[in-house]
Formats: C-alpha cells, structure tokens, sequence
C-alpha cells in the first residue's frame, strides 16, 4: 500500500488493487494514481458528473509523483477506458476557470470494488438489499390477494412511515459524506442532482450549477417516494450526456414497472429498427402495445430519447 500525504482521513492509504492493476497491465505509477482517482469523489468538487482535480493537487498529495508521470499515466488510464476527462468551466472559484474533470468510467469504477468498502457504501448496499426485499414482500402479498379483493391495476402505495423510516435511514448515510444520492428523477429537470447538506437537509443542484434546499414539502415528500421506489437509484448517477447502448437499456428496464395513464405496465422489450428503437409494454393481462413519445406521438425514437421516456414512466 501507498501512503499519501495531505488527503482526508478517509484516503490517508490508497489501497492497491492488485488483481486490477495486472488484468490491465499498470505500472505502480498507472496503479497509484488509480486508487488515488477512486477517492477523488468523495472529496473533490464536481462540474456535470466530472471531478475537478489539477495537477498540481495531485502532485501535492502524492509527492513521490512527478508532473510528466502523472500526465502521461492519465493518459494511459483514458487509453485504457478507465477515466474520461475534459475541461470545465468552475465558476465558483476564483482565478483560472477552466480545470481538467475527470469522470471513472464503469470498468474505472471496479478498482477495489471487491475489496474494501467504506462504511456508508456497505450501508447504501445495505439499504438497497432491504429494499429489495421489501418490494418482493408486498409483490407476494400482492399476488395472493384474489382478484375481488384487489384491482389488478392498483398500484401499492408505500406507508408514510415506511417512506419517513426509509428517508432517515438514507439522510444519515448520505449526510456523513455529501456524496450525490442520484439525479434524473421523475418531475424534475434529467440533470438536476440530489443530496443532503451538512444540516441533514435535502438540496438540490439545477442544472444552471445554482444549489438549493428544498422547502417545499410536497416536493420533498415526491422525492423521497420516489427514491423508495426506485432503490437501486440510491447514490447511481445516471451520465445524461451519453448514448446507451440497446444491450445497456435492455439490461436496466426491462421488466421495470411504468405508470402510463395511471396504470401499471411492465417494460417488456425493446427493438431495433433502421438504427431508431420501439418500445413494447405489456399490462398486468399480458396485452403487449407500443410505447408512443409524449412529445410528437412517434413510436420510433433514438436510443438516448428511448432512455428519456423510459426515466418518465418508470414508478
């Protein structure tokens, strides 16, 4: 392991991921800068999903690194897809504005992944299982109910102190670090960020860059309904800027619950045509019809408009 001098506390030791450094061939330069970038989240300050990080701050926490090493190991590491990086604009700091951001890409973010996580991961982890197993609970419960009891199309509505129980729970993870909770969520601007203040209050960051907490309590209250259901949007931040791929949407919607007028629909597949897509839903009797764009009624759309429509239906 390598030391390494002014970090916070929680990065005061870089952790060598040793099976990551040979399945991609880095040297301990390549290695120790990599595991530097890993914990560069959970400090340093962001613009549009990518961490602000000079050369100079790098050169300063990890001393035995000269400027051409640190540069030309970044280099190797975006050879590599294991960084992205481009310049942005930091209009809250004084003096040079324009920064080098560098975003971990998902192969980027599998560095120490199986090896150690902090204690407020293993509790989003934590949460994110309970959650899950809560959803299963009340499907069952849901599916043994006989038809007379039940609408078929109801959708179950979590208790307020169920929500209250599940908001505390993640304020008090996400309060400890100010780590982002997720962005793109329902009935909010796609690039508008969530996460908790150092009060334990719940802000946002509009996509202008300006911060805000919200004091609104319905708003408040949507919010965290719908974070409750969508667990494993807990600290998952979506890059609105990129293009899935089919084989990347497929993966994350299908069989996700949609509410389309007020009744429930399940994603049930997504089909290439002419390099556009179509999406089938099919409801709870198994009937299976084409999802329209709200926007102009087309039944064909691009791969990024897909994912639009997708994070505007789905519960």
């Amino acid at each position: 392991m390598s030391s390494a001098q002014n970090l916070p506390n929680r990065t005061l030791i870089l952790i060598k991921d040793l099976l990551f450094q040979e399945k991609y061939s880095l040297s301990h330069s390549q290695t120790d800068l990599m595991a530097y970038l890993v914990n560069v989240p959970y400090w340093a300050n962001t613009v549009n999903g990518y961490f602000v990080i000079a050369t100079a701050k790098i050169m300063n926490d990890l001393p035995n690194m000269g400027e051409k090493t640190i540069e030309a190991s970044l280099k190797r590491l975006k050879e590599l897809g294991l960084i992205v990086s481009k310049v942005v604009r930091v209009t809250e700091w004084n003096g040079k504005p324009y920064l080098r951001g560098i975003r971990l890409t998902k192969k980027g973010r599998e560095y120490n992944a199986k090896l150690v996580l902090p204690s407020q991961d293993k509790e989003v982890l934590r949460l994110k299982e309970e959650l899950k197993e809560s959803r299963k609970m009340i499907e069952k419960l849901k599916n043994g109910k006989k038809s007379e009891d039940i609408q078929e199309e109801r959708r179950i509505e979590p208790e307020k102190d169920e929500i209250d129980d599940f908001r505390e729970k993640v304020t008090k993870v996400f309060s400890k670090n100010q780590k982002f909770i997720c962005n793109s969520v329902e009935s909010w601007e796609k690039e508008t960020i969530f996460y908790i203040n150092s009060y334990s209050r719940l802000c946002i960051i509009k996509p202008n860059k300006t911060q805000k907490q919200l004091k609104d309590p319905q708003e408040i209250h949507h919010f965290w309904e719908w974070l409750f259901k969508n667990p494993e949007r807990i600290g998952n931040m979506i890059d609105v800027d990129k293009t899935p791929t089919l084989e990347e949407l497929k993966s994350k919607y299908l069989d996700k619950t949609a509410i389309i007028k007020s009744e429930n629909w399940k994603i049930h597949d997504i089909i290439a045509k002419n390099k556009l897509v179509k999406l089938q839903i099919r409801n709870q009797k198994g009937q299976i019809c084409l999802l329209m764009d709200n926007k102009n009624s087309k039944k064909l759309f691009s791969l990024k408009r897909c994912e639009e429509i997708l994070l505007e239906v789905l519960g």
